[in-house]
């Protein structure tokens, strides 16, 4: 990948910018309290991670990746996890080590810069806010910002027409095969992060791209 390939770079968030799953937790096991369910740990939650907060509703109340759950569970618990996440958006989340050192390069670069995440764009902004990250990123998509999310493309070719580019021109870094998987879905290149919520084992079998144990390893391919 040689440097004028990768114009610009997009990157997820909980599990590749932000360790978001202590406030995540707390508000599942707030929520599954309210429908007497029971509270799950945090590594269980990390690993329910990566599709928006309806699938990790789902997921948390069926104990299940793909499960459905009865409307008359998840319906009070939606709206619990959400009232009471909405309070604690980053009272334990923190930017993941080098992740701020890399978004200042990458900004002085002149690189632009997206994050594309599933998560509601309620949640996504103030928690970018609290952690004064906002500034780095021209375009922000959420899982609510357009009719299609993770692993579909529709987020990534938005932001590449944003930047009037062609997929093939931006790069995106992400730590679940949802971000991989949206990369693959069209044609762009991608990063996969090692430390987050997501499992190497379960990556796309067309994913030939490279692997980083640390953020500050991502300038190596640009």
């Amino acid at each position: 990948m040689s440097t004028n390939e990768t114009r610009a770079v997009f990157f997820d968030l909980d599990g590749t910018l932000v360790d978001s799953a202590g406030d995540l937790a707390t508000s599942v096991n707030y929520a599954l309290s309210l429908i007497d369910k029971p509270t799950l740990s945090e590594q269980t939650i990390r690993s329910y991670i990566g599709n928006g907060a309806d699938r990790l509703i789902h997921r948390s109340i069926t104990l299940e990746y793909q499960g459905v759950a009865e409307p008359s569970l998840y319906d009070p618990a939606r709206h619990a996890f959400l009232e009471h996440y909405a309070n604690n958006v980053c009272t334990k989340s923190a930017l993941y080590p080098g992740v701020e050192e890399v978004l200042v390069a990458l900004h002085e670069q002149n690189y632009p810069l997206a994050c594309i995440t599933n998560k509601p764009t309620q949640f996504t902004h103030s928690l970018l806010d609290a952690l004064d990250v906002t500034r780095f990123f021209r375009v922000i998509l959420c899982g609510d910002s357009l009719n299609k999310k993770k692993p579909a493309p529709d987020q990534l070719q938005h932001a590449a027409e944003k930047f009037d580019l062609q997929p093939q021109n931006c790069l995106m870094v992400g730590d679940t095969n949802t971000d991989i998987g949206a990369a693959l879905n069209c044609s762009m290149p991608a990063v996969f992060v090692t430390y987050g919520y997501g499992e190497a084992d379960d990556l796309d079998e067309r994913f030939a791209g490279p692997r980083i144990d640390r953020m500050q390893e991502l300038h190596q391919y640009l």
